[in-house]
């Protein structure tokens, strides 16, 4: 409304921009940040126009806006920061790594920053560097989850599965029992739990993974293979089909239910599954590989 009588007041539109951004809707955030760079440059004008290009996928974009930050405050670690999420999401694992280690010599007490710097360094197969990442994340917020589970992950690709189940079951201890945050730690016990002791052993791990946190594919999918495994293939139907509706762009996801429809005797919906999985499968091929940063 104020707007309406002050066309050309920008900080209105970075206020408007900022309540857009928090709410989701990326577009009118990216249209009102627009208006408000248009009235007069400013950082946090850059910032919320980079984050908005983010979201709607337009990377090249969102890394444009932040060199334009960089440039008026070199020193500002989260400008690097969402370039280090950005060239992540393009695959460039060595520009990322050098976005976040730039976001941590600017802001050394910053826990997010280690965990992030560990991921692309898990994610380039610099395990220990990666570990030692973690672990200073560790030190600047013990009672962060995230570290733990992937301080958890290094530890097993260091092949100590005692040390991976300990980080796992701090990490389990510090998010409470229904918090959303524990369906990642829960999903990676159930990977470890199923490689020592079997798939049985394992899937009460999947189950309180995808109780935790529904809204997420990954935990359904492997709750549904474990199911199949079983022989409980009614109920792993309704955990794939989950899986694809939440992630339709999978393509493993297609193969597993395509799969589990052929021995149903749906064979109609095991051709379409089929059919879905090559074309995902020749596009992922095509594509270059991403730092995995979903696991938030």
């Amino acid at each position: 409304t104020e707007l309406g009588h002050r066309p050309a007041w920008d900080v209105g539109y970075l206020l408007l921009a900022q309540i857009y951004s928090i709410t989701g809707r990326h577009d009118l955030a990216e249209r009102s940040a627009l208006s408000a760079v248009h009235l007069r440059e400013s950082l946090d004008g850059f910032m919320l126009l980079a984050l908005a290009s983010q979201r709607l996928n337009k990377i090249n974009e969102s890394i444009e806006w932040l060199e334009k930050a960089a440039r008026r405050q070199p020193e500002h670690p989260e400008i690097y920061k969402l370039l280090g999420v950005n060239y992540a999401l393009g695959g460039m694992l060595k520009e990322s790594e050098k976005s976040f280690r730039r976001s941590v010599e600017l802001d050394p007490k910053n826990w997010e920053l280690h965990y992030l710097l560990g991921r692309s360094l898990y994610e380039a197969d610099d395990l220990k560097n990666a570990e030692e990442a973690f672990q200073r994340a560790i030190e600047q917020s013990p009672s962060s989850v995230k570290p733990w589970t992937a301080l958890g992950q290094v530890q097993e690709r260091l092949h100590d599965q005692v040390m991976a189940e300990e980080s796992y079951r701090k990490a389990l201890q510090l998010c409470g029992s229904q918090s959303r945050e524990c369906a990642w730690p829960m999903l990676q016990m159930g990977f470890l739990t199923e490689r020592r002791k079997g798939v049985r052993e394992a899937e009460p791990f999947f189950r309180r993974a995808a109780a935790a946190r529904p809204d997420w594919a990954k935990t359904h999918f492997y709750l549904g293979k474990a199911l199949v495994a079983l022989g409980d293939l009614r109920n792993a139907q309704e955990e794939l089909e989950t899986a694809v509706r939440l992630d339709e762009g999978k393509s493993q996801y297609h193969y597993q239910l395509a799969q589990l429809y052929r021995r149903l005797k749906q064979t109609q919906k095991a051709k379409e599954h089929l059919t879905r999985y090559q074309a995902l499968a020749d596009l992922e091929r095509k594509q270059k590989a991403t730092i995995d940063l979903s696991t938030e």
